[in-house]
């Protein structure tokens, strides 16, 4: 388990061994009045979730499962932004002993093609703003690629095999913490624009690349260029036209 430590808002983290998921434990918490900043994190999670519903898989006592509650003054439309400033903070904390980490639109971290880390940030609104917003992040850390499905082998990493070490987990959560609370309070100042949007842009992992957008029922092709002060992917046609995507899935296209 996590060694106790206080986090940069002053919460004491809370550990446990095993939860169905941390965020959904949080989503709770947040109801009954937890405050800004309070952290959960698991030493595995038997229900984890990624976007849309899908599966992440948990190896247990390996990697770090945390959500971290937000209680901050945003507008409606800002909050999923909230997806990209998490990943431009955790590329912060990780970035100098992982060469070669990226930022894939909207929620995700990647290492030389793979899948390190993912970001899910859901809301509670109230009127024109969020009551609260929890942020749950799957970091795959010491696991190796056995300890994954097999239909997930070859498609993610961790920081221990792309780095050739293992890491020690409570300090790491220290140091994402850090940079997390510092992202997030310069977020709530000045929006992306500035110094995350230009983080984000120059460890974009969809940069120059023919991706397809599922946009709804549509499936578009188009080449992907930067994310925009919205935190929208902006992307050219073949045709030359450029358009501008708030939400979907991208896509790799195997010819690219």
């Amino acid at each position: 388990m996590i060694r106790p430590f206080k986090t940069p808002w002053g919460t004491e983290v809370q550990s446990f061994a095993q939860l169905d998921s941390t965020s959904l434990y949080l989503r709770q918490q947040a109801r009954h009045g937890a405050p800004h900043g309070t952290v959960v994190v698991a030493g595995q999670q038997l229900a984890g979730r990624g976007r849309r519903g899908r599966q992440w898989h948990s190896p247990a006592a390996e990697n770090l499962y945390f959500s971290i509650l937000l209680r901050p003054s945003l507008e409606l439309a800002q909050v999923p932004q909230l997806s990209l400033v998490s990943a431009a903070a955790l590329w912060q904390a990780l970035a100098a002993e992982c060469p070669g980490l990226l930022i894939k639109w909207p929620n995700d971290l990647y290492c030389r093609g793979r899948k390190i880390a993912g970001i899910l940030a859901e809301m509670q609104p109230d009127k024109t703003r969020a009551a609260f917003v929890v942020v749950g992040i799957g970091l795959n850390v010491n696991a190796v690629p056995a300890d994954f499905p097999a239909e997930l082998q070859g498609q993610v990493t961790s920081l221990a095999y792309e780095c050739g070490r293992n890491f020690e987990l409570s300090g790491l959560l220290e140091r994402i913490l850090q940079e997390f609370a510092v992202f997030v309070e310069r977020f709530c100042r000045q929006g992306l624009a500035g110094s995350i949007q230009t983080l984000i842009n120059r460890n974009f992992f969809l940069a120059g690349k023919v991706i397809s957008m599922c946009w709804g029922e549509q499936k578009i092709t188009c080449r992907a260029r930067a994310i925009d002060v919205s935190g929208q992917l902006l992307a050219i046609t073949p045709d030359g036209r450029e358009m501008a995507f708030s939400a979907g899935e991208a896509w790799l296209e195997k010819r690219a």
